[in-house]
């Protein structure tokens, strides 16, 4: 009898344990609520028409920019509330390559550092009477190079004082930046996992006027800003 009540209640614990094994543990999920925006658009640049602009000659004769924007002509900049006081050490460069710029814009951190290189068998000099970058390398041959640190943000026009069709821009960065993306023209852009507040999109090509608009974001929101048509 003693056995048998034994078994019964081994038994018993072995089939309650199985079934609690069994048994579908308490579960919950979060849903994924979006707490970031985008921001999105599209480029066109206007064909040029032979904008005049200073280079060559004692700083004085005229320089012919292209009539044709180049393919890395376009800077999409999103800035916010926040800066940052990071400073960039990485060395940029500005290289004279078939007597061009390359690249014919440079985005740049404040406090960073561009080496302007000639790699070109002929003599270059280049120069910008932008304030405060005010800078001349001298007539440089090829393999020598001139190191310039910019600190202040700004657009600085670049260019050579012996081939007047020569014309580059640096831009150097404020320090509330939140992106950048560089595009083609004629290009669509996108900034993604924006957090909610106040931003500013700034759109820079080279030879154009720039644009500016301010924006909102809002949780799970997509900002479409159209078409933004830039002109010389």
């Amino acid at each position: 009898m003693k056995s048998f009540l034994s078994f019964f209640l081994v038994s018993i614990f072995f089939i309650y344990g199985e079934k609690q094994d069994k048994l579908t543990p308490f579960s919950y999920s979060l849903t994924d609520y979006s707490i970031s925006g985008s921001i999105e658009g599209h480029i066109i640049l206007t064909p040029k028409n032979n904008n005049v602009r200073f280079g060559g000659g004692l700083y004085g004769r005229p320089a012919k920019t292209s009539s044709s924007p180049t393919s890395d002509s376009v800077l999409v900049i999103l800035t916010g509330n926040s800066s940052t006081n990071e400073s960039e050490t990485e060395l940029e460069y500005l290289n004279q390559i078939n007597q061009q710029f390359q690249p014919s814009i440079l985005p740049l951190k404040q406090g960073q550092t561009v080496r302007i290189q000639n790699s070109d068998p002929v003599y270059h000099n280049v120069f910008s009477l932008t304030s405060p970058h005010k800078f001349d390398v001298g007539r440089r041959p090829k393999g020598e190079h001139f190191d310039v640190t910019f600190e202040k943000p700004g657009v600085v026009d670049v260019f050579c004082d012996i081939h007047s069709n020569m014309y580059a821009m640096i831009y150097v960065l404020p320090s509330n930046i939140i992106s950048i993306t560089k595009i083609q023209s004629n290009d669509n852009f996108i900034f993604t996992d924006i957090p909610e507040g106040n931003y500013e999109i700034k759109v820079v090509a080279l030879g154009y006027s720039e644009f500016s608009r301010s924006v909102s974001v809002t949780a799970g929101n997509a900002i479409q800003l159209g078409t933004i048509t830039l002109n010389p």
